[in-house]
């Protein structure tokens, strides 16, 4: 139901960040100005919901137009993005309370989450809580990931450029393999991230519109990892074409279902580990058992912070979902996030829907079996097809000193008026 006085609003980022969500910001930014008699001051918190906790806000409505411009152009999180989700209540009625106490004190009436899947559940947690306590809150939801397995979304705002730079980096390094493999390294290896899904692995398949012989083997968090059978492979590669390029999902698992590599495991909290190094612990067993020289690349961060080479589909998109989730707290909507629809592939064109959050929080897309070939390592036209209109286009880079122009921005903090908060 649509508030009929005018209410602040609330931005934060969460959980992994990306190319593109400061897109995302600066459109709630242009976009909560179009609505003067609707909303009052817009507020970011710094950190995501620890920011909330810790009444750790800033004042981002008179935001300048250059501050706007870089904030298009800017990686990472403006705001700065945190791993941490609330507890159960149950478990933490403290958190809520807490949360709940600093949207009162500055006026709350919009909470907008710029988050991936997990995102989404903490944000309808927090509306839950004030509803029970007599605070209408709206949640809105921004979606955002590298990962692509935001469920019921064509695609995610933030895996285009991510995609975009994985594929440009492998056919960079694969012209250098081809130009060395005679003499020196015949096997190359470029893990992608990737948990539980194989979407960054599967962009590596792009290079083939421009290399279509090379001998290229994905690795798909999707399918079991089997070393034994995976070995022939790679010798028959070497053999036919003189060298191998492996792409490595950093969560493939084994056939038994365990993380074939992990670089750490959290005793805090369970059944929580960091990813990262299946591509090097790979090379390690390649060069037990090929006479041959092997490197392997780990791009980690670098796939979800390259500015430089962002898609022009992606920001669109990111942009796009910020604007719309603006207008549908406008229009009273509560609890829904806007997902990206396909509507026609030749050209390709795309709109945004509003979905319940309810029903894409805590769910996970993997790569689909048609994306992927019977044997398990190579993506099929569709999946191509699929990718290529994700990575299309390019944005102006702003240059400084030689480099990309990526100074960060600062905000005017808020006065806090509530006590401090610790656990």
């Amino acid at each position: 139901m649509l508030r009929s006085s005018v209410t602040n609003v609330l931005y934060a980022q969460a959980g992994g960040v990306s190319a593109v969500i400061n897109t995302s910001l600066a459109a709630v930014i242009e976009t909560v100005r179009a609505f003067p008699d609707r909303f009052g001051r817009l507020y970011g918190a710094r950190n995501g919901i620890l920011g909330v906790l810790h009444e750790d806000l800033v004042d981002l409505t008179d935001t300048g137009t250059e501050t706007l411009e870089r904030l298009q152009h800017l990686p990472g999180g403006a705001l700065q993005a945190c791993r941490f989700d609330l507890d159960p209540l149950e478990a933490n009625p403290a958190q809520y309370e807490r949360v709940y106490q600093v949207l009162k004190a500055h006026d709350i009436g919009v909470f907008l989450y710029n988050g991936g899947n997990g995102s989404m559940l903490t944000a309808r947690k927090v509306a839950d809580y004030c509803a029970r306590r007599g605070h209408a809150l709206q949640v809105i939801g921004i979606p955002k990931t590298i990962d692509n397995d935001l469920d019921l979304s064509h695609a995610a705002p933030g895996y285009g450029s991510a995609a975009k730079f994985f594929a440009t980096s492998l056919l960079e390094a694969v012209l250098d393999l081809r130009a060395m493999y005679p003499t020196s390294t015949r096997v190359f290896l470029m893990e992608a991230m990737g948990r539980h899904t194989g979407w960054i692995a599967l962009s590596g398949s792009l290079i083939l519109d421009q290399l279509p012989d090379t001998p290229l083997l994905t690795l798909f968090a999707e399918r079991p990892f089997d070393y034994a059978a995976f070995l022939p492979r790679v010798r028959e590669a070497i053999d036919r074409h003189g060298y191998c390029v492996i792409v490595v999902s950093e969560g493939i698992r084994t056939p038994e279902g365990d993380f074939f590599a992990v670089a750490r495991c959290n005793s805090q909290h369970v059944g929580w580990s960091q990813m990262g190094g299946a591509a090097m612990k790979l090379a390690d067993w390649l060069r037990r058992d090929l006479d041959t020289k092997i490197h392997a690349a780990v791009p980690d961060y670098l796939q979800r912070s390259a500015a430089h080479l962002v898609s022009l589909t992606d920001w669109e998109m990111a942009f796009e979902v910020g604007r719309v989730a603006v207008e549908a707290a406008a229009a009273g909507h509560n609890g829904v996030l806007p997902v990206i629809r396909k509507i026609s592939d030749e050209p390709f064109e795309w709109e945004t829907s509003l979905i319940e959050i309810e029903t894409v929080a805590d769910l996970e897309r993997p790569v689909p079996d048609d994306f992927i070939t019977l044997e398990g390592y190579h993506a099929t036209s569709k999946a191509l097809d699929y990718l290529r209109p994700l990575v299309a286009g390019e944005r102006p880079v702003p240059w400084h000193h030689g480099l990309p122009d990526l100074r960060p921005v600062t905000f005017p903090p808020v006065a806090k008026k509530l006590p401090g908060w610790s656990e």
